[in-house]
């Protein structure tokens, strides 16, 4: 009886510990991506450099067009075009992040303004490898919608 008490709390333990690592590293990818929103909306280009890996690739699908418009660039092509004279500010709207071994997923509703004007809403899907114990970003893709935001325009 008593090997079964400690073979049951064992067990407990290590499930406990299972789900405090996997929090801790769902929170890390929720992270890495809020800091991608931050760089944009700051135009900062060190932080975009820290947060994704630069030929990693932009994938955007444009429904505001029929048919939809796809277009593919890399990382490193936003670079340039990250500095401008208008502010970009991207709100997530929620984000739902999946783990498996050293790989991760995040989709993300969101929400963008041009200039403090709403410009589009969509959804990001960001994939993030695990290399050298940080999470970066290596590819992006995404919707440009006008339609079913919920934007409160």
């Amino acid at each position: 009886m008593k090997k079964l008490v400690l073979i049951l709390a064992l067990t407990l333990c290590f499930d406990c510990f299972s789900q405090e690592v996997e929090n801790m590293e769902v929170e890390a990818v929720e992270t890495v991506v809020n800091q991608f929103f931050e760089a944009l909306e700051k135009q900062d280009t060190v932080l975009l450099k820290q947060v994704a890996f630069m030929e990693g690739q932009i994938w955007t699908v444009n429904n505001t067009v029929s048919p939809p418009r796809h277009r593919m660039r890399f990382f490193t092509d936003d670079l340039k075009s990250l500095i401008s004279k208008n502010s970009y500010l991207e709100t997530a709207k929620s984000m739902d992040v999946k783990i498996h071994v050293g790989m991760a997923m995040a989709w993300v509703p969101y929400e963008f303004r041009l200039n403090g004007e709403f410009s589009h809403c969509g959804v990001d899907v960001f994939t993030l490898v695990k290399k050298e114990d940080a999470w970066k970003i290596v590819n992006l893709s995404y919707t440009i919608d006008k339609e079913g935001c919920d934007h409160g325009v």
